[in-house]
């Protein structure tokens, strides 16, 4: 392994990317999208944040844990390892069995990203390890309003309960807490814009970007239905 988090912690760092079934995903956007629309957005998502993951140096391996067949094969050919399971019952449970898949091959820390933050860059992974040098602890990237939690770098893997939902950005603060743990709040602009419903959709089209993600909304006439001009 090379990069920064080698050199200076020589310590094992696994990403894990929960995904559910693409064809259940992002329903409120129901309003504005297509049930097939919403399910190529999905896939677009995935392939955006699998680009940036699986090319870090800073990261051992990178594990994206879905019962959904096309994901599985859309990470592979990103060269993500798998872990099945039957059905996302709750993104908290995957992310639960995922850190003890962590903790059982001998990963200091994981680095815990959903799908639908397709502005990653490869500058947040590093800012969020940074924020993340203590011997233990957590880092949390809150999403734009502040509810959401968009990103969770935890020392040890199992170091939290997870609490993904609504709100989860302040429940896995007092968790932290909770475990005496310290917890740092690593705001990054990319990250923070995560497309869950219409209004993050204007949000993200209105500052244009080179992703997949904003070709296919390009593509889709998104900018248009919603009455905005894009310069794509």
């Amino acid at each position: 392994m090379s990069g920064l988090f080698y050199h200076l912690n020589r310590q094992m760092l696994v990403a894990v990317i929960p995904v559910k079934e693409l064809s259940r995903g992002k329903a409120r956007l129901k309003p504005l999208l297509s049930a097939q629309e919403r399910h190529l957005l999905c896939k677009t998502m995935l392939e955006d944040v699998l680009a940036v993951v699986t090319t870090s140096p800073l990261l051992d391996r990178v594990l994206v844990i879905t019962s959904d067949a096309e994901a599985a094969v859309c990470a592979r050919q990103y060269g993500a390892e798998i872990i099945g399971e039957v059905r996302q019952v709750r993104q908290s449970r995957s992310v639960e069995a995922a850190a003890a898949i962590c903790r059982e091959s001998g990963a200091e820390a994981m680095l815990t990203i959903p799908l639908d933050v397709p502005r990653i860059r490869a500058n947040d992974l590093d800012r969020i390890v940074e924020h993340g040098s203590v011997p233990r602890g957590i880092v949390l990237v809150p999403s734009r309003n502040a509810l959401g939690t968009n990103a969770l770098l935890a020392r040890p893997p199992e170091a939290i309960p997870f609490r993904f939902g609504y709100d989860s950005f302040q429940a896995h603060r007092r968790e932290a807490e909770a475990k005496g743990l310290p917890c740092a709040v690593c705001e990054l602009p990319n990250l923070g814009l995560d497309i869950d419903e219409v209004d993050d959709l204007r949000c993200f089209i209105a500052q244009p970007g080179k992703t997949r993600t904003d070709r296919l909304l390009h593509r889709l006439g998104i900018g248009e239905r919603l009455g905005i001009e894009t310069g794509v």
